[in-house]
């Protein structure tokens, strides 16, 4: 008995020492890909949502890995009714959704963010793999990162924002007609949860082993 508690021993905390190396590893992030990069909202007209921040103009995200993204609509300064839309769906309405509701999506592989705006209707617009270098009167989406300490501004980074500009009239290029937030973490692989459910049992085992047996009579 004593050479087998040891065995199931060394394999919980081998399984638990696999998962915390997987765990790392497993780790994915969001890119933003081409576009340039500029100060948003510089010009008479102000971004009243996000403010001036530094970021990406014309760029798609792409996510590096299996990852979760949870979307959060953050506000709008629009004329018009714009909305966001994820998988094809709608998700937030300028003329519906308030600060705070969320939306998500899980990518169990590396690719494209699966996010469209749609400019005075609920039928995508600018979608994220086509987004226009943007400007005046052109429908378009600008990208900006939190940096560590919570400010927008980085060029990456796990969460920031997503904001549009809807080409309408006056024609302002603001990028504040639908500003939505995103946050990514990391989605476990199969191998992983399957060496958790191995440390788990480990760890239930030992426990098991460790209990006070009863006196003999």
């Amino acid at each position: 008995m004593v050479s087998q508690y040891r065995v199931f021993r060394q394999i919980g905390l081998a399984a638990m020492v696999t998962v915390g190396l997987m765990g790392s590893v497993n780790a994915s992030t969001v890119t933003a890909i081409g576009g340039t990069t500029g100060t948003v909202a510089t010009g008479a007209a102000g971004n009243d949502v996000i403010g001036s921040v530094f970021g990406y103009f014309g760029a798609e995200l792409f996510a590096n890995g299996p990852l979760q993204v949870e979307y959060t609509y953050l506000g709008k300064e629009a004329g018009d009714t714009n909305s966001f839309l994820v998988l094809g769906n709608l998700q937030f309405s300028t003329a519906v959704s308030g600060y705070g509701d969320t939306a998500s999506e899980t990518l169990s592989l590396a690719g494209l963010l699966n996010f469209a705006f749609g400019a005075n209707q609920a039928t995508p617009t600018v979608t994220n793999g086509s987004n226009p270098a943007g400007g005046t009167g052109v429908p378009s989406f600008f990208v900006s990162f939190y940096d560590q300490f919570g400010n927008l501004g980085a060029l990456s980074g796990s969460s920031g924002v997503i904001a549009f500009d809807d080409g309408g009239s006056p024609a302002d290029a603001d990028f504040d007609d639908l500003v939505v937030g995103f946050n990514v973490s990391a989605v476990p692989e199969p191998t992983t949860w399957a060496m958790m459910l191995l440390g788990f049992a480990g760890i239930g085992f030992l426990a098991y082993r460790r209990r006070p047996q009863p006196a003999a009579q």
